[in-house]
């Protein structure tokens, strides 16, 4: 472990990863991380790629990390995200840009404004469970996906016209599928000559085709929807010019790109638990139940045993696995000397899995979250920060509703043990969660 002083102004030589150790960095974080903890303790100082990092271990760290200066850092990953989805998005802008960005559409991602939307999220909620059959075997991530990317579209594209919806469900998962780790974390192969980038670029070219054609029906409707997308339409720029159809298109795939697959990963998990661990789910189910039929969804984020299993899912199986800030200027983390475009790898996955704040990190226990209070440097499964994903409120909104709803109408118990895996910017089950269905038995 670290022995080094907090102020001691330290500069060490990086740890060169060699290339199965790169790999595993991406395709194995959890491995990875633990290693690094073990091994350098609270911070790691790294070289892959051409470039150092900082690998940031403890909350201490992440504490340092997110109370400087935001105007301080540069957008982390910005060639690879900038190829993925585009310039003028709030994951690439930076300083003044990026703080204006988020201003302008804060109001409609905030939780309190979807919160008269809880009836329509329970019932896209209905309508995808309806495809279940009793003692049947699922793929439980199927089902969440379409509830998470149904909720996006209605919540914050606004699609009302069916024929954008089933068509939109086709392009967005076709490019969820295609955005392999290899093109995310690797822009030297994000080339014409990479087959899986063509076959992802491919699918962007689709998506922005369905955007196109629907940005034509929104304006087509004249109304003043005031979801996420109808705030862009009257948005802007610093000249007074209306924003860009490409500003738009690129800010509502890097909503899409982070609020989609998230959500639905973490529902999906939460599954998997609970039916793993019938008393979890019994505890769970009597608080719901005591809420009566049809309750007012806004309760689901009232119920502390809902939320501590929530919780508790996203601790353990982090969707993503770190966050990450460059700096502009030298700065001092933990007594470290961090260089200008040193970035700064804060390892959510094994923050979220020290024993030190956890323990027995491998146990589902949500009862944890009830006995403590977690804060904003120890429980960041959102990141933080001036870069905390503005999507949050929207995901736990959905994962609550979404999942009072199944425990209350279905039995459920997962038929093969799955396992995290990197999907592509994100983690999520290897097996897509293979579960029998029935309806729950009073």
């Amino acid at each position: 472990m670290s022995t080094i002083a907090s102020g001691s102004n330290v500069s060490l030589r990086p740890v060169y990863l060699n290339p199965f150790q790169q790999w595993q960095f991406f395709s194995q974080p959890r491995v990875m991380h633990d290693w690094l903890r073990e091994r350098y303790g609270d911070l790691a100082q790294l070289h892959f790629q051409g470039r150092d990092y900082a690998a940031i271990l403890t909350p201490q760290g992440v504490r340092q990390v997110f109370s400087a200066d935001p105007l301080g850092y540069d957008a982390f990953w910005k060639e690879s995200f900038v190829n993925l989805i585009g310039r003028d998005n709030v994951w690439v802008l930076i300083g003044e840009r990026h703080r204006k960005e988020r201003q302008l559409f804060a109001p409609a991602v905030h939780a309190n404004h979807f919160r008269a939307y809880g009836a329509t999220i329970r019932e896209i909620a209905r309508e995808n469970l309806a495809k279940w059959q009793p003692e049947q075997t699922i793929k439980a991530l199927d089902t969440t996906l379409l509830i998470a990317l149904d909720v996006i579209m209605r919540l914050v594209f606004g699609v009302k016209e069916a024929e954008f919806m089933d068509e939109g469900r086709h392009v967005f998962e076709m490019l969820r599928v295609t955005a392999h780790p290899l093109v995310v974390f690797f822009p030297a192969l994000q080339k014409p000559w990479f087959p899986l980038w063509r076959r992802y670029m491919k699918a962007h070219a689709a998506v922005i085709d369905w955007m196109d054609r629907f940005l034509t029906a929104r304006r087509a409707r004249n109304a003043d929807d005031n979801d996420v997308l109808g705030v862009l339409m009257n948005a802007c720029d610093e000249a007074g010019n209306p924003v860009s159809d490409e500003h738009i298109r690129n800010e509502l795939n890097a909503i899409l790109t982070a609020g989609h697959e998230t959500t639905a990963v973490a529902l999906g998990w939460a599954l998997y638990e609970l039916g793993r661990h019938p008393p979890v789910l019994a505890k769970l189910r009597a608080e719901v139940d005591a809420c009566g039929p049809d309750f007012d969804p806004a309760l689901a984020l009232t119920l502390p045993y809902l939320d501590a299993v929530c919780k508790e899912t996203v601790r353990l199986h982090p969707i993503l696995s770190e966050c990450a800030r460059v700096p502009m200027q030298p700065m001092q983390i933990l007594g470290r000397n961090i260089q200008p475009g040193e970035a700064m790898v804060i390892s959510i996955v094994g923050i979220h899995h020290d024993p030190a704040t956890y323990p027995e990190p491998d146990t589902f226990r949500p009862e944890r979250f009830l006995e403590r209070s977690y804060d904003h440097f120890e429980f960041i499964p959102f990141g933080g920060g001036h870069r905390r994903c503005m999507g949050a409120g929207l995901a736990e909104y959905t994962m609550r509703i979404a999942l009072s709803e199944i425990v209350t109408l279905w039995d459920f118990e997962p038929t093969e043990t799955d396992s995290d895996i990197r999907l592509n910017v994100a983690m999520g089950p290897k097996k897509r969660i293979p579960m029998r269905v029935d309806r729950r038995k009073q």
